[in-house]
């Protein structure tokens, strides 16, 4: 009969176009957005609720025994690539990038707006919740509050769109699993440093992480599935 067949392949392109939303790519993300949701609530819970430092002075005592001159300048050199002072330009050169050489200013709108707006986030709740910085530095006092950790939470937000570029457009799967593995490290190094330097608590740092992972997610769905054009940040 007619309006089986014609029910039977809407039933069919129906499944099939579910099956698409909900792919395992889209499972991985959704699954990782509420484990990072439910370890910085638990963090949260922690550090303004039960007011415990527990944690974060095992974490100081673990990494005191590491302590020396030549690992303390690797981590300074670490840390730089989680500053302001090189990520700014960074985030501009980027959005030139695609502005002016590869002329996708759809490309270019949308760095510019996850950029912004990590931006946005991080200081608005480091000013809600104006949670002091470690009393004694390993060199230096840092300046503002510490939690999250900004140069965690905005070196996840920009080398993660880097290693989502770099997936997208890297062709040979060794290198392209290299490129996102380092890229992975470089920002898990940058967390580490933070607390090697006593400039923030590790609180502070896994709070970074989840916050950058939760950020990255929505501006994947808001700025690049929402869009007509999917591939336009991706296709370099």
């Amino acid at each position: 009969m007619p309006w089986k067949n014609s029910l039977q392949n809407h039933l069919k392109m129906t499944t099939n176009s579910f099956l698409k939303k909900f792919s395992v790519s889209f499972i991985l993300l959704v699954l990782l957005f509420i484990t990072c949701i439910i370890i910085l609530f638990f963090v949260a819970d922690m550090v303004f609720e039960d007011k415990s430092l527990i944690f974060d002075e095992h974490v100081f005592s673990f990494l005191k025994q590491f302590v020396s001159p030549p690992l303390t300048g690797f981590m300074l050199i670490i840390t730089f690539f989680g500053s302001q002072q090189f990520l700014l330009p960074a985030n501009i050169l980027l959005i030139l990038y695609f502005f002016l050489i590869k002329k996708k200013r759809d490309s270019a709108i949308k760095i510019l707006a996850v950029s912004l707006t990590s931006v946005i986030v991080l200081f608005s709740l480091k000013l809600i919740l104006q949670r002091e910085r470690p009393m004694i530095p390993l060199l230096s006092k840092a300046h503002g509050y510490s939690f999250p950790s900004g140069h965690t939470f905005s070196s996840v937000t920009f080398y993660g769109m880097i290693a989502y570029i770099l997936w997208q457009n890297i062709k040979i799967p060794v290198w392209r699993w290299f490129s996102v593995f380092s890229l992975s490290l470089l920002v898990i190094l940058i967390g580490c440093s933070r607390v090697y330097l006593r400039l923030h608590y590790a609180s502070d740092v896994i709070a970074g992480f989840c916050l950058g992972l939760i950020w990255l997610v929505t501006a994947k769905w808001i700025l690049i599935k929402t869009t007509g054009n999917k591939n336009t940040l991706a296709s370099t």
